[in-house]
């Protein structure tokens, strides 16, 4: 009896324990509907800490550190870099490059927010991402698929590599030379083009300005102005053609030696399509070509060593001012009248017995005023 009742003992406490480990084991769960969240990451100009604007710095280099200089063009063979801080309150960074894949390129070469190319298969072979924390850098070099162009447009999304969200906003924009800020919308079409009026927000002061300058498709020529105030655009006097059969000596020299008398216009202009091989001595005005002499301004000078019957003496270094006036834009100076003569055509030697040399009576190391020298100008 004695055993017996141990064993129900033993029995009883094993049961109990039994029960009570069984209780502890049964786990009772639950599961939020939603996934955690996250903040969305905004992007901020690196230079100036604007919200949701971004650095852009033009430079001949790919360092980005300095940009090349607001005294020039921009042109083909420059990198642009956008820089920018991707701020987000949780950590998350773009440690891959995320932005950079949602990056697409505009340009416009005739300023009207209306005629855009996307350039964004044109750029991408050169185009690179780097970073340092929230410090993001985009860059790619200026080819010759973005020559002329008047304005570039951008468009990128604030992007994390991982969070929970890691997308937020497009930053849409149409001219990186402006200090307007970009638009920003929730979503971006496919082939939606740059907000009209708005800018980077943060563009480095000493950046080279636009048009975009190419060896290859942005020609200038020296052309002779008509009685009529037209330019007489069959003759470039930078560029000769052959002369004509049947035209006498007297001539052609009418139309192609700049003389006493002469009003001269520069001009620039732009090869939009593509074909930059044969003939360009003069701008093809039936819709290939586009004249862009009112984005450029112009320098004359006096050029190398004059002919032997004025002395043979060399050009003088500084920029010639008399005569120089403009027609195609304020303030430009495209054009030069050449002595006595006014930007009218008025022939002041007629009509005030002026002697066409004494008009440059500074230029001491001349002897014959500008007679003998080539006239050069040059465009910026």
């Amino acid at each position: 009896m004695k055993n017996l009742t141990i064993k129900k003992v033993a029995l009883g406490l094993f049961l109990a324990g039994y029960a009570a480990s069984s209780a502890y084991a049964v786990d009772i769960t639950g599961e939020t509907v939603n996934q955690i969240q996250g903040n969305a990451p905004v992007i901020f100009a690196k230079d100036h800490d604007i919200e949701r604007a971004i650095t852009i710095r033009i430079t001949e280099t790919d360092a980005g550190d300095t940009a090349a200089g607001r005294d020039r063009k921009a042109k083909v063979g420059d990198y642009i870099h956008i820089w920018f801080n991707l701020k987000d309150s949780d950590g998350d960074i773009d440690s891959t490059g995320e932005i950079k894949d949602t990056l697409r390129v505009w340009i416009n070469r005739t300023d009207d927010n209306v005629s855009w190319t996307n350039v964004t298969s044109a750029i991408s072979s050169s185009l690179t991402f780097n970073n340092t924390g929230e410090q993001g850098h985009i860059y790619f070099k200026i080819n010759e698929a973005m020559a002329g162009a008047v304005k570039v447009g951008l468009q990128l999304q604030e992007k994390t590599t991982f969070g929970n969200p890691n997308v937020n906003e497009w930053l849409n924009l149409a001219d990186i030379w402006s200090t307007q800020v970009p638009q920003h919308q929730e979503t971006l079409g496919d082939n939606e083009q740059p907000a009209p009026d708005t800018g980077s927000g943060d563009p480095d002061p000493n950046n080279p300005v636009g048009p975009i300058y190419s060896d290859e498709s942005t020609k200038i020529g020296i052309f002779k102005y008509k009685p009529d105030g037209s330019l007489d655009m069959d003759i470039n006097l930078s560029n000769l053609p052959a002369q004509p059969t049947g035209v006498s000596n007297a001539d052609w020299a009418k139309r192609t030696v700049p003389q006493y008398g002469d009003r001269l216009g520069a001009v620039v202009w732009q090869i939009t399509d593509g074909n930059t091989t044969g003939d360009h001595s003069l701008p093809n005005t039936a819709g290939t070509d586009r004249i862009i002499t009112d984005s450029y301004s112009f320098s004359w000078y006096l050029y190398g060593t004059s002919s032997a019957n004025t002395g043979s003496v060399a050009a003088p270094a500084d920029a010639l001012t008399t005569g120089v006036y403009s027609v195609a834009g304020t303030n430009i100076g495209d054009s030069i009248a050449l002595g006595a003569v006014e930007a009218a055509g008025n022939n002041v030697a007629t009509i005030a017995n002026t002697k066409h040399n004494s008009l440059y009576s500074t230029l001491t190391t001349t002897r014959a005023g500008i007679q003998g020298f080539k006239l050069q100008v040059i465009a910026r």
